[in-house]
């Protein structure tokens, strides 16, 4: 799967948006969205693992 940055994915069970690009191992961050900044700290993902989500920007579609 090839990850795209700005992307919303499910990552082990927590929604994450796509720091970086590609198909191996991407920067990701949580969203958190009971927070004024909803970004939390960048961590590592196996792209393997990452679910697309729907997105507003894509009328709440899956971006593809």
């Amino acid at each position: 799967m090839n990850i795209k940055q700005g992307h919303k994915y499910l990552f082990q069970g927590v929604e994450v948006i796509a720091l970086s690009s590609g198909s191996q191992v991407i920067r990701v961050a949580e969203l958190d969205h009971s927070q004024p900044y909803p970004l939390g700290p960048a961590k590592l993902a196996s792209a393997h693992y990452l679910e697309p989500l729907p997105m507003a920007y894509f009328h709440g579609e899956v971006p593809a």
